[in-house]
């Protein structure tokens, strides 16, 4: 919780928005006081919705409370977050609101709900009957009640015990009496099984969250096998893909496919893939895409080769490039949906891959931190290679207490997913691994049809 309140009082938001580097997201501003301190307003928002954030009060040692207020498209949502500490320790969290919806209907379109966590009393009430844990929920003709305890330690574990009631109101009342009596078994065997499901992701992710506790810098490491391949077969591969690109259909200064897939490439200038060609990739999208302008610089199979790349303005670049040795290299900065002065680049050298395992290094970064890839072949046996993956995430400034935060909560489902990816590429790599011809055209097909 501290390293929380650190990192919402550290955010950069100021009358013009979140300053974010060299760049401004104007989301949400600071329209009234100054930043989390009693009194401020805030207001954001797109097309879609606004927002709007009020802090009554603020107090990192007492108590603090924030109101939020979400529109769009006549729906409305008022929520209110009270947060007391004790000092150092978190003692009571509390969050209320209520929903309203167009017309028609409106009046049955509507609810109210206010939950608490009095964490002081989670952990010093042991074998009371009280329920620090509780939420409301009430609509015009219904209401829900849950009120979670904590009971005596079992073996090193918390005995929980939860309650749940149900009820109707006003004209309803006689009817949900006769359909919750129908539906009281189905109605158990539900909240049985979601409970038993949510003991169950708890004791499986708490322990690693409370093990690894608060850091800054996260680390990701897994091992996997692939297929090994000789040396020829990648140079066998890189010419056939060579000769796939530079044997590429045009009609008319058009790419010619065998699927429309989810782009067109037009040749605005130049031979198709000599040195001084310009391409036009249009995107076939339900968003608006920007389109992207591709430039060859080079193009030798066995001299230097660079492909840049740009899309209007400016606000994406990147180049490829890849010399006589075999050490590709590649770059990218811009704008990427909504993260903005994002800087990337990747390095493999593949004429010492086969001979001392050299490394594939990427980095990226932006204001808020940075991450690195590494990719490492530690061995070699009986025709397949075991890799090594690596990767690292740190924040910087005020984000470094969010991937704190994001590491205690999220990092086992992060880790978890770190691996799977490896495990997913490694199997299409085992999958997609024959002749280097069938491999580079598969490769080229894979990008033609996307």
């Amino acid at each position: 919780m501290r390293a929380l309140l650190d990192a919402v009082e550290e955010v950069p938001i100021t009358e013009r928005g979140f300053v974010f580097g060299e760049a401004v997201l104007d989301g949400l501003r600071l329209v009234e006081g100054r930043h989390l301190a009693a009194g401020a307003r805030y207001r954001g928002g797109n097309e879609e919705l606004d927002v709007e954030v009020h802090v009554p009060a603020w107090n990192r040692v007492g108590e603090s409370r924030i109101d939020v207020t979400v529109t769009s498209d006549g729906h409305v949502v008022n929520l209110r977050l009270d947060l007391r500490m004790s000092g150092r320790r978190l003692h009571t969290v509390g969050i209320a609101g209520d929903y309203q919806g167009p017309k028609p209907f409106r009046w049955l379109r509507r609810a109210r709900w206010e939950g608490e966590l009095r964490a002081e009393e989670w952990w010093s009430a042991l074998g009371s009957k009280t329920s620090p844990v509780s939420l409301r929920v009430v609509h015009p003709f219904a209401h829900a009640d849950l009120q979670i305890g904590r009971r005596k330690d079992v073996g090193g574990r918390w005995s929980v015990r939860a309650n749940a009631r149900f009820g109707g109101r006003s004209l309803l009342r006689p009817v949900a009496a006769v359909g919750l009596a129908v539906m009281r078994g189905r109605v158990r065997r539900m909240l049985d099984e979601g409970f038993t499901k949510a003991v169950a992701a708890w004791n499986a992710e708490v322990p690693g969250m409370v093990e690894q506790g608060m850091r800054e810098r996260l680390e990701f490491e897994h091992r996997i096998t692939l297929k090994a391949v000789p040396r020829e077969w990648a140079d066998a591969y890189a010419a056939a893909l060579q000769r796939g690109i530079e044997g590429l259909p045009f009609e008319r200064g058009r790419l010619v496919k065998d699927s429309e897939g989810s782009f067109g490439v037009e040749l605005l200038k130049g031979k198709h893939i000599k040195p001084g060609a310009k391409y036009r990739i249009d995107f076939v999208s339900e968003d608006e895409v920007e389109p992207l302008y591709v430039h060859v610089v080079a193009w030798e199979f066995d001299g230097p080769s660079r492909i840049e790349f740009d899309s209007p303005d400016d606000v994406q670049t990147g180049w490829v490039e890849i010399d006589s040795a075999r050490i590709i290299r590649a770059g990218l900065a811009g704008e990427f949906k909504g993260y903005t002065s994002v800087k990337a680049a990747a390095e493999a050298d593949l004429g010492r891959w086969w001979s001392g395992g050299s490394p594939l290094t990427a980095t990226a970064e932006n204001p808020a931190g940075e991450a690195a890839l590494t990719v490492e072949r530690v061995a070699e046996r009986d025709g397949e290679w075991t890799l090594n993956i690596a990767a690292t995430v740190e924040g910087r400034v005020w984000a470094r207490h969010l991937v704190a935060v994001a590491g205690v909560l999220s990092g086992p489902s992060m880790r978890r997913s770190f691996q799977e990816n490896a495990d997913a590429f490694a199997e299409k790599w085992n999958g997609a691994v024959g002749t280097a011809e069938e491999a580079a055209d598969s490769t080229l097909r894979a990008v033609l049809d996307h």
